[in-house]
């Protein structure tokens, strides 16, 4: 864990369904990156990360810039997301009224909107991951959309989907309940129950279920949907990057 950030870690040590497992010191994923302190900004260039991909919209990198450290060759900004993605953008729209609730399935349904409106861009962020060094990846609160991305690529290499559902659920232990706590006293003075809104503050399990049973019923596979995003033979690129051997 880092300073400034509750959600980064490593996509390596999950094992594939081959016998082998994902390597570690290739691909990280993460929230935000804006309150790195100096001891982050040293530990990740000890780590040798090269590249860096921002997920966020033009208004999340404005309000929250992030800050890189000096092995950094390839800063790649491919914003996508939905309407509970940018959390900002939700946040304003809870304290204005707009939103009442968000339910389980309402974050579900956000997730396959994403896939369905966004297919160019997750294939342009495992391009650029596949095409550099050790590489970063990261949206705002580093379990949608970036959340999305890390399936893809776990899947497409193998990992089963009992594993992924795990990681996914790691944002819950590492970000979910001490987000909510934040949040908590603004909901309260706004008299909301921020009760009500933890699924879109949290990552729901059934949520990512349903996306990758979406995945699975109209691409056949996560390495499927990549390879229909324009990546070239996805699964055996990130196998020979990813997988020990």
């Amino acid at each position: 864990m880092l300073d400034g950030t509750m959600n980064l870690r490593d996509l390596g040590g999950w094992p594939t369904t081959s016998g082998s497992a994902v390597a570690y010191g290739q691909f990280y994923r993460s929230d935000r990156l804006s309150d790195l302190s100096p001891t982050d900004l040293r530990q990740l260039e000890d780590r040798g990360l090269t590249t860096v991909i921002d997920l966020r919209y033009a208004a999340e990198v404005h309000e929250h810039p992030s800050r890189l450290w000096t092995t950094v060759q390839h800063h790649h900004q491919i914003p996508m997301g939905g309407q509970l993605a940018d959390q900002r953008s939700f946040i304003d729209r809870v304290l204005a009224g707009e939103l009442d609730e968000v339910t389980d399935d309402d974050v579900a349904v956000s997730y396959i909107e994403m896939l369905t409106d966004h297919p160019a861009e997750f294939g342009q962020a495992t391009e650029a991951m596949l095409a550099a060094g050790p590489a970063l990846f990261h949206c705002t609160a580093g379990k949608d959309r970036t959340g999305l991305l890390a399936m893809l690529i776990m899947s497409s290499v193998g990992v089963d989907d009992q594993h992924i559902l795990d990681d996914f659920d790691l944002s819950n232990r590492y970000r979910a309940a001490r987000r909510v706590e934040q949040l908590r006293p603004t909901f309260e003075t706004n008299g909301l129950d921020i009760e009500r809104f933890v699924p879109a503050l949290s990552a729901p399990v059934t949520a990512m279920e349903r996306a990758m049973t979406w995945i699975s019923s109209s691409h056949g596979s996560a390495e499927q949907y990549l390879g229909d995003a324009g990546v070239i033979e996805a699964g055996p690129r990130l196998r020979g990057r990813l997988l020990q051997h």
